[in-house]
């Protein structure tokens, strides 16, 4: 459907444009019908008010605007053609309803409708169909009679009612209301005037005189509102109890100060004396929780008669009478008691629901008393009483169930962020006692500064506190340089910084950094190597830095390991050993000697006779040297060739020294020994 849009405000020199528009498919509902009278001046066409709501087919009214509509009056429902009609004129709807008077633009004779059999009238909105036709009922024409052609000239006091009214199921509605005068004149009785109901907007005055209505009457007390209204109108009060918004309700549900705790009593199958009038008494001690919220009460008894056991409870503010829990507390041979006393289900005398919003810490204490002891003092008892000295059943348990809005703890029902800091209770002594309750209670030892936490054994267990800077290596620390600056090897937090995981200032790689541990030394420092600096017929020989300050021909091992080679060694063994590499020349193995020799002669420029090919990376042995020792001029570059060949002490090897120099290298010595310089290289070897 294309709903109509509001028509443009006329202009003074155009005439308003008239809105055409299709309204799909519609429905029509006929509100009323009535006559105009004619005009007394001449004879003009009579007019019939006609009220309409044009709803849309999905239901409800169709667009406020203008609409093109036609009126038609058939003969009958069914007749083929108008016996009147006028349109198409522009009506305005608003909320679907609209009002013309018929016979306004074109003339509508009375006479003509008074002939019509059974005259129906029918509505055509723009070019859509038709709609139903709706009847137009024989009461409509009795308005169009000449006699009714007037206004006011049928008074109130013309009207007599000799019989009832009946609205057939509709509504008599007034503005007002009002009798004056005797009401019993006009012949208005109770008896005339009963109805099932009567309805209004507001009665003006307090209705005291309408029967049937008792007025309220009283008044509530401070701290007290009315609960109800008692059949004789009488104020029923009870007492409010301010309401603050709970912590839940201000944190959006994040906090929390309501727990339920539940208080054991001392009792463990405390037994209860037998025949001698004496009680049995235990104490429960409620802590300091906050106000309680709910409170119960459980009590177990068993093995004894219930019919002559009678249970009072002390609570902290009566020593003396308390309340009477049951007496008695069963039937005879009734042999167990399990029973729960609360605001809902309260003890026999005494009031438990004034500790709702109270505080019940202190001291409870639960008595039991055989109430059918014996009197010694009567004849024949002494030696009876004697006899019956002993205990009948006993007390398994008492506890006090309390939910309380505490005073003293929050809970947080998510993850707790604190901006500032989280400051830790600093005692003495503990601040409760240690129990499954109270696990995970934390606080600071005054006196050792140690954090103490309550533990599952229920003991309070001690985390230690150590200073980082002051020098000296404490629990929770891997290093300790005097100082809480990071970059130096040693971070703030007193944590080595090589194997931490990232390249700290001064590393050239970190072993356990994903991106950096390829060919990582322990002290964090990237292990080097040259291309080819001796090759033989079988293997090339790569100088290799050894981060170590005492040889080990293990740690050697790994680190040719490291970056994929062998050591070299020339004792007899395998070529398919995956730690060591041996290459045989016939007269003589290549290796550590060959690299010692060749060292001290290379200096001169000289090559050896031995088998095998010097290739140098610099200009020089010295700037070699330097490049893989990571020396310095004037420094010792020890050069580490194999392990002693008769030793066993991995602390030996067999080596030889040069003194580095931007001239040259000068060879020192070699010999065999342990070796504790970190200016050295390896001789790693790789198979070709």
């Amino acid at each position: 459907m294309i709903a109509p849009q509001p028509a443009p405000a006329p202009d003074c020199a155009t005439p308003a444009r008239r809105v055409r528009v299709g309204v799909g498919a519609l429905a029509l509902t006929l509100a009323a019908l009535t006559s105009v009278a004619p005009n007394v001046a001449h004879a003009a066409a009579e007019t019939l008010l006609f009220e309409g709501v044009l709803q849309a087919q999905g239901g409800g009214p169709v667009a406020d605007g203008d609409y093109d509509i036609t009126f038609a009056i058939y003969a009958q429902k069914e007749a083929q053609s108008p016996v009147w009609s006028e349109g198409p004129l522009q009506v305005t709807l608003q909320g679907g309803r609209f009002i013309h008077a018929l016979g306004s633009a074109k003339a509508l004779p009375a006479a003509l409708l008074t002939a019509l059999p059974a005259p129906h009238l029918g509505v055509q909105v723009a070019k859509e169909p038709e709609l139903p036709r709706v009847p137009l009922h024989a009461t409509l024409f009795a308005l169009g009679a000449a006699s009714l052609h007037c206004t006011g000239c049928v008074k109130v006091s013309h009207l007599l009612f000799d019989g009832d009214v009946d609205l057939g199921g509709h509504s008599l509605k007034a503005k007002n209301a009002t009798f004056q005068g005797d009401v019993a004149a006009l012949g208005v009785t109770a008896k005339t005037m009963t109805a099932q109901s009567v309805t209004a907007a507001s009665f003006v005055g307090d209705g005291s005189k309408l029967t049937g209505i008792v007025q309220p009457s009283g008044a509530c007390k401070d701290g007290e509102a009315v609960v109800g209204i008692g059949k004789d109108g009488a104020l029923l009060c009870g007492k409010v109890a301010a309401k603050a918004p709970t912590l839940g309700e201000v944190s959006g549900g994040l906090l929390g100060d309501q727990f339920i705790d539940v208080v054991p009593g001392d009792a463990d199958k405390l037994a209860i004396p037998d025949n001698t009038g004496a009680e049995a008494a235990s104490t429960l001690t409620v802590p300091e929780l906050g106000l309680a919220l709910e409170l119960s009460v459980h009590i177990v008894v068993a093995n004894t008669d219930l019919s002559t056991v009678a249970i009072t409870l002390l609570p902290p503010d009566d020593k003396k009478v308390g309340w009477t829990i049951c007496d008695p507390c069963g039937i005879k041979d009734s042999k167990a008691l399990d029973l729960t006393v609360s605001p809902a289900k309260p003890p026999k005398v005494g009031d438990i629901a004034k500790w709702i919003g109270a505080n019940p810490k202190g001291s409870w204490v639960l008595k039991i008393k055989d109430t059918d002891f014996c009197v010694p003092q009567k004849p024949g008892n002494a030696a009876l009483c004697d006899a019956q000295k002993a205990t009948d059943g006993h007390l398994t348990s008492w506890s006090m169930t309390i939910k309380t809005s505490s005073t003293t703890k929050v809970q947080a029902s998510g993850a707790l962020e604190v901006g500032t800091g989280l400051k830790l209770p600093v005692q003495g002594s503990p601040p409760v006692a240690c129990t499954a309750k109270t696990r995970g209670y934390t606080y600071i030892d005054d006196a050792t500064d140690a954090i103490r936490v309550c533990r599952k054994t229920g003991a309070w267990g001690t985390i230690a506190v150590y200073e980082c800077g002051n020098g000296k290596l404490e629990s929770g620390e891997t290093c300790d340089d005097a100082n809480i600056k990071s970059g130096d090897g040693c971070d703030g937090l007193c944590v080595k910084e090589c194997g931490n995981g990232k390249v700290d200032a001064g590393e050239d790689c970190d072993f356990n950094d994903a991106q950096t541990k390829t060919n990582c030394t322990s002290d964090c420092k990237k292990i080097s190597y040259g291309k080819v600096w001796l090759e033989s017929q079988d293997y090339t020989w790569h100088p290799v830095h050894y981060p170590h300050g005492t040889y080990k021909e293990s740690l050697a091992v790994a680190v040719c390991k490291s970056v994929g080679l062998r050591l070299w060694r020339d004792e007899a063994g395998s070529k398919s050993d995956p730690d060591w590499a041996f290459d045989w020349s016939g007269i003589h193995n290549l290796g550590g000697h060959d690299i010692c020799y060749k060292v001290n002669s290379a200096t001169q420029g000289q090559q050896q006779s031995h088998t095998g090919t010097w290739m140098l990376f610099g200009k020089d042995w010295a700037t070699d040297m330097k490049l893989f020792a990571k020396a310095q001029n004037g420094q010792t570059v020890t050069v580490l060739n194999h392990r002693n060949h008769t030793g066993s002490d991995e602390n030996n090897a067999s080596y030889c020294q040069v003194t580095v120099n931007d001239g040259g290298a000068t060879w020192q010595t070699q010999a065999d020994g342990s070796v504790t310089s970190n200016t050295a290289v390896v001789l790693c070897a790789k198979g070709k």
